[in-house]
């Protein structure tokens, strides 16, 4: 083997006799090694590097040009070696790398709290324990500091257990429907979507959120207003949790669930009219997930 690469070495070698070298082209490989910068040839350093030159036979001319030519393969070799070192030891975090995971946090835990982008969870609504319930923010939220409602994208997004529902939203005198504790699911639907003063109310439809069943629907408020002052969706059982007034022309999407024979509603409330906005709503409210028990 050492013989065959001394010949090879030495056609590879004869095949630049007549190149001539500029004379600092090898103090200047030097210099680019010790620096780490990579060689640049002009391209008339280029041009002067012809390996289809006739080769000569005199071996005084021929000595220092194989030892420039060898020296530049050698630089050449060793600029590479240099940057691989380099970018191996580079600290720099590779650009698909994950960003670190954040623990979920309390969703109430702090009044006129500005969220930042995670998952939150509750584990009772209206002061009853439920399963918990976590959703992902990824917008600016802020908490309202009620204890049951989040103000993002244009609207407000809420959990809370309905306990007065009145019969006209915008007539209030004319009664209540009182649910209470122990109203079931489709009682509950049934009081919300046929109260009176909403206008395009939609059918509810089945759905189920990591098997717990429950309806969603949706009604818009008027677009004049209400003619009896204050337009009322229901008051919160135990507390917070109602809502006494809606803007002209609001969108509201509900979702009543049975969580182990707690019904709650989380609902959305669209006040922009901004189609990105109800976008972003609809997702926040799809992120949404209840823990199996």
């Amino acid at each position: 083997m050492p013989d065959d690469f001394d010949s090879m070495l030495a056609a590879r070698c004869s095949a630049v006799d007549d190149v001539p070298v500029p004379v600092d082209l090898w103090s200047r490989v030097q210099f680019k090694v010790l620096d780490r910068v990579p060689v640049q040839l002009t391209e008339e350093e280029v041009t002067m590097i012809d390996l289809e030159t006739p080769t000569r036979t005199d071996e005084h001319r021929t000595g220092p040009k194989r030892f420039a030519v060898a020296g530049l393969l050698a630089a050449a070799a060793m600029v590479a070696v240099v940057f691989v070192a380099i970018r191996n030891d580079d600290p720099v975090s590779p650009a698909d790398q994950p960003s670190p995971t954040v623990p979920p946090r309390a969703l109430f835990g702090m009044p006129d709290e500005q969220f930042v982008p995670g998952t939150y969870y509750l584990d009772e609504v209206s002061g009853v324990p439920t399963p918990r319930i976590s959703i992902t923010l990824r917008d600016e939220w802020i908490n309202l500091g009620d204890g049951f409602a989040i103000d993002g994208q244009g609207g407000v997004l809420a959990f809370s257990r309905p306990d007065h529902v009145p019969f006209d939203a915008c007539h209030t005198s004319e009664g209540w429907l009182t649910t209470g504790s122990q109203t079931t699911l489709d009682d509950l639907v049934t009081a919300l979507s046929e109260q009176q003063g909403w206008v395009n109310v939609t059918t509810p439809t089945d759905i189920s959120v990591n098997g717990y069943a429950g309806k969603e629907f949706q009604r818009t408020a008027p677009a004049t207003g209400c003619s009896g002052g204050e337009f009322r969706g229901w008051d919160g059982y135990g507390g917070p949790g109602g809502w006494t007034h809606y803007e002209p022309g609001e969108v509201e999407t509900l979702r009543v669930f049975d969580l182990n024979g707690t019904t709650i509603v989380i609902n959305t409330r669209l006040q922009s009219g901004d189609p990105a906005d109800a976008a972003g709503l609809a997702a926040t409210l799809d992120s949404i997930s209840i823990e199996p028990t």
